[in-house]
């Protein structure tokens, strides 16, 4: 057999976006019952190379499937200005006997649905039942695929964004209007969307805090997504609860980075890994006041498993382009 090559088309055919909410809290289960071999990413820093880029290398094995692979991710903050995602990336799946490359696939698919999944499945578990407004901060591609997400979990709640655009703001209700029939309030500041909050998901390239401790309400759950500090250290340090996906992940990118680099946080303060939560091995809240901060950097084995199951559905609706490799 050859290696299955698939457009990000092919995937998008292939992958119902409703389906990726189940896909990755099955693998947060598995990663909390230890069946995830999972390395940290490794991060590449261009821009000595006069490019402010990045890309993250994610490799990992989910036992339960037998399926190893690896997702090249970055992003590239010249692309919007050249009609291209600013998000680009490939996931590469292998045989974990032979070693043989059984698909190279686009990622930005996976990795946007994904990551709006893992929003809506962290809220699931941290949040407290009666969910009513969600403050969605950033109006990017991720923050669409969160806001569907999210609404497929609570379709109840109201959605509210904000991002220092006005434009993107409006696309954003508009493509979620059109795209999802879901109906977002727009507002035009940080502060207002996060007021009243029952979840507060940040996904923007903030490279410093635009949340402030005093904004998050009493039993909200703040979901701290990507490799910046969006929140203020006060918020972090005085959250009741801090959970994230991978303390080994957490503790050098992202939200805690600076923290820990100051001794200020360490794994000794994290009440738990999600994945831990989701395996019913601890419980996520001990009330309903508790205010509980959630760093999801991202796992690669999110992007593995999924798509493990976009090969599976490639190979059996003959999809995609056969090369040879060897």
């Amino acid at each position: 057999m050859g290696t299955i090559v698939l457009s990000n088309q092919d995937v998008a055919a292939l992958l119902p976006h409703e389906e990726v909410v189940g896909m990755v809290d099955t693998v947060f289960k598995e990663w909390g019952n230890g069946n995830v071999v999972m390395p940290s990413k490794i991060n590449l820093d261009m821009s000595r190379s006069g490019f402010d880029s990045w890309s993250n290398a994610m490799p990992a094995y989910i036992v339960s499937c037998k399926m190893g692979g690896i997702k090249w991710i970055g992003g590239y903050k010249n692309n919007p200005g050249k009609g291209l995602p600013y998000i680009m990336g490939i996931v590469i799946l292998t045989d974990p006997e032979t070693g043989r490359t059984l698909s190279i696939m686009n990622g930005i698919y996976i990795s946007d649905w994904r990551t709006g999944a893992s929003a809506a499945i962290a809220a699931k578990y941290l949040a407290n039942d009666n969910v009513l407004k969600i403050a969605m901060i950033g109006a990017g591609a991720q923050g669409k695929t969160a806001s569907a997400c999210l609404h497929q979990i609570f379709p109840a709640a109201q959605i509210a964004v904000a991002d220092i655009s006005s434009e993107r703001r409006q696309a954003f209700i508009h493509e979620m209007h059109d795209s999802f029939q879901i109906n977002i309030t727009n507002v035009p500041t940080v502060e207002a969307a996060v007021f009243g909050a029952d979840v507060v998901v940040l996904l923007t390239t903030a490279k410093e805090p635009i949340v402030k401790k005093e904004w998050i309400a009493e039993g909200c759950v703040t979901l701290a997504m990507g490799s910046y500090q969006q929140t203020e250290d006060s918020l972090i340090l005085g959250s009741d609860k801090i959970i994230v996906d991978s303390w080994g992940q957490a503790g050098h990118r992202g939200e805690l980075k600076k923290l820990a680099e100051l001794g200020k946080i360490a794994e000794k303060d994290i009440y738990a890994e999600l994945g831990v939560i989701a395996a019913d091995k601890k419980p996520a809240r001990t009330n309903s006041r508790e205010r509980i901060l959630a760093v999801l950097v991202g796992l690669g084995a999110h992007d593995v498993f999924i798509a493990g199951q976009v090969y599976k559905k490639a190979i059996e609706k003959g999809l995609g382009q056969t090369i040879r490799l060897d």
